[in-house]
Parts: structure tokens; C-alpha cells; sequence
């Protein structure tokens, strides 16, 4: 129980827990010391932070191992200098970041919040999740045919064939033979991004067909292909890592690979999800915060006007927006009419534009317009919302989450239009997103320590932003739900009621 401190401790607890050592007593992180001060820096490395803190360029590696080609070769000496430094630095950053960290009110979710997540993060990367290698050859195999299918009809499209990859040919196609409209502009030439390819796709069966091949290849290349690589052999699983310094809002982040990106926006990427499985005799228990963002919204909103009060009569917030823009009752909103406000709801909360949303829909900007008109005129507490924390985010140079996680925004005084609007959004989204993240953390804390006390055989192995992953015993998951839905509801007490959506199944599919 002595304190310990160290930088990037999460890697160090797990090498220890392989070797059947259990750290304890984690007093300190300098790298998340340094990130809570600094959310926007791009690296906390430690040799990074003695040159910005310590103005102290440490040994390097190439430096200690001279011209040796392991560590374990290197004479003692240097191998002790090189070690003895990474402690000394630690040691003296520690010192120096922590009373900054209690300067700028950021201690009180350093040591509630982020430590105690690490030991977390580190069982949950240790346990890793398994997968079936043969669903994903059976879908590797439809992805080749569906890939194939996709090039014939970008062929038959075009009227010739071409080299779909080739960004060259695929403009000379759309807009010198095709004579389709350049909507927007590289140093290189015209551009075929997706936005411009679903923008086009309104006036030739062309850019569809390019999206679907891209959409296909991408599933293939970056996820099914991949991942049967990235099993442990000694697991049988694969153990993605975790990152709680690489988003500026306090989301984690996941890499090696990343779960959090795995695709559910279509059947192809769900399906995806079908390869992760549990074990004979136990289930895979997800359990997804509902509309969370917009529930710390209407919070955020101070508990008052149309989101608060539809969430407080349980009534879904989409449907509820859908009625206002279309001049319906609830029961006569169609899933269409849904399916645009859900993109009004969350375009609102990221700051889009009405050209942003007329692009999102496919509609006239006129249209967009007037769903923010409308939008504005039926919720105006977002509105207030909205100007309320630009101005104190003017007047501070930041803004903070429920939990005081604070984010500079000094580009809100930006003399240029496009960095000025950007800090706008960041500034109006990020107590949001990173309420919402801090909410998440919370609950992880919450059902780790429920398990570990209660039920050490059932796994807490994924946080995908709003969702949580387990793997359950069958004959308990009903139990390990109930309890992981009490724990994600209280974790925090907000002016709406946050929901709570259990699913299991044998796989990650069939869990939603």
C-alpha cells in the first residue's frame, strides 16, 4: 500500500501482473498528470515533459544500448543510468505537476477519476476478448464477392473500366467524361472524398457504387483481414489497449486494434461484431447508456425545457424532436422523419452549420434552415446553453465537464473565421462529450470494484464510449445485470434520469 508513482504506470502494472505481481498503492501518473493539464498537447511522453517541465534532455535509448542490440546486452553502468533516470525525472515531475494540478482545481478528478481507472483499464487488457477465426473467413470470403459485385457495378456505371483506387482516373471519369460538378477543391485537383462522393451520388449512379466498394475494402482490409493476426496464441484472445490521454474531451480511446471502431452503421460492419464471443457456458452482457450526450445536455440545460422534460417522462427525445419539425403528433412521427431529427438533435450539439446538416441529410440548405429554425424555436434552452458557455469560456479561456475536467479554447478570440467556429464547437461540445466520458468512468469504477468483490470470474472487457462489454456466467447474467445497470444509473446524479440498455447473446451482435 505504499504510494507509488510512475509514468504510464498501466503498462508497468500489467508486466508485473504477468509475472504474478500485484501493484498497489498507485499515489501518481505523470503522464496523466500532464494530460489533465494539457488535454490539447499531442504527446506526454516522459522525455517530451523533461524538456517542456524540467528543460532536461534525458539519455536516449540508442544513447544507453550503444551499439548493442537488446537491452539485456547493455553493461550495467549505462543500463543503471538510463533506469536510474526514469525514476529520478518521474520523481521530479511528480513534484512539479502535482501543485499545478491542485492550482487549477484538476486533483479532485485526478485522484477520484483517472488513477483509480488504471488498475481498470489493465484487467480489462489482460482479459482481453475471444473470437471465432472462422466467422471471419466466412465473412472475408462474402466481403471478396461483394467487393467484386461493387467493381462491376462501378464498371457498368463509368461505362469503361478504370482503376478504382486511382484518384487520377476516377476524376477524369466524373468530372472531364462525366462532366459531374467539382464541389470541392485539393492542392491536387478536384476532390473525391466521401462527403463529395455522397454529395454526387444525388445526380449518377457513379459515386454510390465507388462508396460501396470503398465501404466494402475498408471492412476487409482494416478489420476482418487484420484481426485473426492480432490474437494472442497464448489467449486465444485479442487484447486491445487502452488510452485515456489521446482524447482532449476525456473519451477513452482504444488501438491494437481498436474496438471502439469496429462498424455498426451497416449489416456488413455489424457482422463484424458477430466473431466476438464468449466461451462455452457464458454470454457477452452489453450495457449502452441511452442518449446519454443528450441527457447531459438537458443536465447542462439545468434540468429545464423540452429535453428535460421529455426524458423525465421517459418519452424518446427523437421522436419528440421529429414532432416539432414536422407538425406532428408523437404517434404519427414516421422512422424517417425520426431518423432526421435524430441528425438535427446531435448536429446541434456539434456545432453543424446548415450547410453541415444539408450535406448529413441530402437535402437543400433552405430545408436544413429551417429544421435549426424550428429547432431553435421548440428548445430554446439549447440556445441559451450554447451562448452561456461561449461567454465563460471567453471570459476563462476554457471549459470545464460536470466533474471539472477542463479544456483550453483559446481560439475563441481568433481573428480567422474557420479557427474561430472550430473553438466554437469545441467549446459548446466537449462539456457534453466530456461529461458523458467522465459519466462512463464513473460506472467502470463503480461495477470493477462490484466484481472484484462479488463476482471475480465475471469480466469487465470493453468500454465502447456509451457502452460497457462483459463476460458473464449464463446462469448469472440476468444477476450481473441488474447490478451493472444499478451502478451505471447511480454513478452519477444528474437533474434527468439517465437509461440503461441491457442485451446479451452469444456473441457481440447478438448482445444488441
Amino acid at each position: 500500500d505504499v504510494g507509488k508513482t510512475g509514468q504510464h504506470l498501466k503498462y508497468d502494472l500489467e508486466v508485473l501482473a504477468r509475472h504474478g505481481v500485484e501493484l498497489a498503492g498507485i499515489d501518481g501518473d505523470t503522464l496523466l498528470a500532464d494530460y489533465l493539464l494539457s488535454p490539447d498537447r499531442r504527446t506526454h511522453k516522459l522525455d517530451d515533459l523533461a524538456l517542456i517541465h524540467l528543460n532536461h534532455k534525458m539519455i536516449s535509448f540508442a544513447e544507453a544500448v550503444g551499439g548493442q542490440t537488446s537491452f539485456a546486452e547493455v553493461l550495467a553502468a549505462p543500463a543503471r543510468d538510463y533506469a536510474a533516470e526514469d525514476a529520478h525525472v518521474t520523481w521530479l515531475l511528480d513534484h512539479k505537476l502535482t501543485p499545478m494540478l491542485e492550482l487549477e482545481e484538476l486533483d479532485r478528478l485526478y485522484r477520484e477519476l483517472e488513477l483509480p481507472l488504471i488498475p481498470v483499464l489493465a484487467r480489462m487488457e489482460l482479459n482481453g476478448i475471444a473470437v471465432d477465426c472462422s466467422i471471419l473467413e466466412e465473412l472475408s470470403a462474402e466481403l471478396d464477392a461483394g467487393i467484386a459485385a461493387a467493381e462491376a457495378r462501378c464498371y457498368e456505371a463509368a461505362g469503361e473500366e478504370f482503376k478504382i483506387g486511382s484518384v487520377k482516373q476516377l476524376r477524369e471519369i466524373l468530372f472531364d467524361r462525366l462532366g459531374l460538378p467539382v464541389i470541392k477543391k485539393t492542392k491536387t485537383g478536384p476532390s473525391t472524398n466521401e462527403q463529395v462522393l455522397t454529395e454526387l451520388s444525388l445526380q449518377h449512379p457513379l459515386p454510390q457504387a465507388i462508396l460501396d466498394y470503398r465501404l466494402l475494402v475498408k471492412l476487409k482490409n482494416t478489420y476482418v483481414d487484420p484481426l485473426p493476426e492480432l490474437i494472442n496464441p497464448e489467449t486465444g484472445r485479442i487484447h486491445t489497449n487502452f488510452s485515456q490521454t489521446t482524447a482532449a474531451t476525456g473519451r477513452l480511446a482504444s488501438s491494437n486494434p481498436n474496438m471502439q471502431n469496429i462498424p455498426v452503421r451497416t449489416p456488413e460492419g455489424r457482422r463484424i461484431r458477430r466473431a466476438f464471443v464468449a466461451p462455452h457456458g457464458r454470454l457477452l452482457l452489453a450495457a449502452d447508456y441511452s442518449q446519454v450526450e443528450l441527457r447531459i445536455l438537458a443536465d447542462l440545460c439545468g434540468g429545464v425545457g423540452g429535453f428535460a422534460d421529455a426524458f423525465a417522462r421517459g418519452a424518446d427525445v427523437h421522436t419528440e424532436t421529429a414532432a416539432s419539425l414536422f407538425d406532428a403528433h408523437a404517434e404519427e412521427v414516421t422512422r424517417e422523419m425520426r431518423s432526421i431529427a435524430k441528425a438535427v438533435n446531435f448536429g446541434i450539439i456539434y456545432g453543424q452549420s446548415a450547410f453541415g446538416l444539408a450535406q448529413t441529410l441530402r437535402i437543400p440548405r433552405s430545408e436544413a434552415a429551417d429544421y435549426i429554425k424550428r429547432f431553435k424555436e421548440r428548445f430554446p434552452e439549447i440556445e441559451e446553453y450554447r451562448q452561456r458557455t461561449l461567454g465563460d469560456a471567453a471570459e476563462n479561456g476554457y471549459v470545464e465537464t460536470l466533474m471539472g475536467r477542463r479544456r483550453p479554447v483559446p481560439d475563441l478570440a481568433s481573428g480567422n473565421f474557420a479557427a474561430r467556429a472550430a473553438a466554437e464547437r469545441v467549446a459548446v461540445n466537449t462539456p457534453v462529450q466530456g461529461s458523458a466520458a467522465d459519466l462512463i468512468k464513473k460506472a467502470m469504477l463503480a461495477v470493477d470494484a462490484r466484481l472484484r468483490t462479488e463476482s471475480p470470474d465475471q469480466l469487465l472487457l470493453l468500454q465502447v464510449h456509451d457502452e460497457l462489454l462483459l463476460e458473464v456466467d449464463e446462469d448469472r447474467a440476468e444477476e450481473v445485470g441488474a447490478m451493472v445497470r444499478h451502478e451505471m444509473v447511480s454513478a452519477m446524479e444528474l437533474k434527468v434520469p439517465l437509461v440503461v440498455d441491457l442485451g446479451t447473446g452469444r456473441n457481440w451482435e447478438k448482445a444488441h
